[in-house]
């Protein structure tokens, strides 16, 4: 091999390695700086909390008896643009603080870096996890491109008009979150909203005006499915990606619920879905995925609460 084949391949091996350690850096965060971004994370949940609270006690819609904390995410037991029947005890659950801590300590034990770019889908039915998430993604310094819902489960955010991203617009402009949503659908069934009635529609439709955000809307869930994945772009961009609640669209049609466990996946499912949903195409790209969703046995897991 002669001298100038010899350095083009030692420049070419040398820039190939620079292109690995730097596409997948590994963060490795002091344990005491873990602790103060969890803490600041909860201070940041609880301030959402009073904003909302504050803004019902403004136009006369809190209820002391459903939503005993003051937090301002728990809705009623139904409503126009309601998607399915939830439960109260979940939904007190995730109203919890500890929930944007223990996402800092998950984020960090994973190593996320700065500037790592993380997908999300958010469910109008758990506005508190929403929160949360976001809560705790602000203290990375992450780069996050989110879709969220605007129909929810029961005694999530489902009063008429207070779904997730009007609440989302209101924490935006009162400063008390820094992140937000690219994009929102109509939820529920094939995320066309097809369980509201006519009225429930023009409803969902005003919140999606209210809120400023472009809509995404498909003719069918593989149509829902396809065009998230176009919001996304490549999954194996991403550091990770987080599901909040029960979406088709994310976790796949089908008659039975496949991902029937919260929290980390890093390998495809055996069972396919019908079709596949979002987050089986981020898990076939090798990208760790966070399912947010049977509270009660991960909290019990994980002892969320308890701290």
């Amino acid at each position: 091999m002669n001298y100038w084949n010899y350095l083009t391949r030692f420049i070419l091996t040398i820039a190939a390695i620079t292109v690995i350690t730097t596409a997948v850096p590994a963060e490795e965060w002091d344990s005491t700086a873990v602790e103060q971004k969890a803490m600041r994370a909860e201070e940041t949940v609880r301030n959402a909390y009073k904003v909302l609270w504050d803004f019902k006690l403004e136009f006369d819609l809190a209820d002391t008896i459903r939503d005993p904390d003051h937090t301002g995410v728990i809705g009623v037991k139904f409503s126009p643009i309601t998607t399915t029947l939830g439960y109260p005890e979940a939904k007190l659950l995730s109203t919890k603080p500890g929930w944007a801590g223990w996402l800092v300590r998950q984020l960090a034990s994973s190593k996320i870096w700065e500037g790592a770019k993380v997908a999300v889908t958010m469910s109008g039915s758990f506005p508190a996890l929403n929160i949360a998430v976001f809560a705790a993604l602000q203290e990375f310094n992450v780069d996050v491109k989110c879709i969220s819902s605007v129909g929810a489960s029961s005694w999530g955010a489902n009063e008429p008009g207070l779904s997730w991203p009007e609440l989302e617009r209101i924490l935006k402009e009162e400063g008390a979150l820094r992140f937000g949503s690219g994009a929102v659908t109509l939820g529920g069934t094939a995320d066309k909203g097809r369980e509201m009635s006519d009225y429930g529609y023009e409803m969902e439709m005003k919140a999606v005006k209210r809120s400023l955000l472009p809509l995404i809307k498909p003719t069918s869930l593989r149509d829902a499915i396809k065009k998230r994945i176009r919001f996304y772009g490549h999954p194996e961009d991403y550091f990770c990606y987080i599901n909040i609640g029960g979406g088709q669209a994310s976790l796949g049609g089908g008659a039975k619920i496949r991902y029937n466990r919260g929290g980390w996946y890093f390998e495809p499912l055996p069972v396919k879905g019908n079709p596949d949903g979002v987050m089986d195409k981020f898990l076939k790209a090798g990208v760790p995925c966070l399912n947010l969703l049977f509270l009660e046995k991960l909290d019990l897991q994980e002892r969320i609460t308890e701290r």
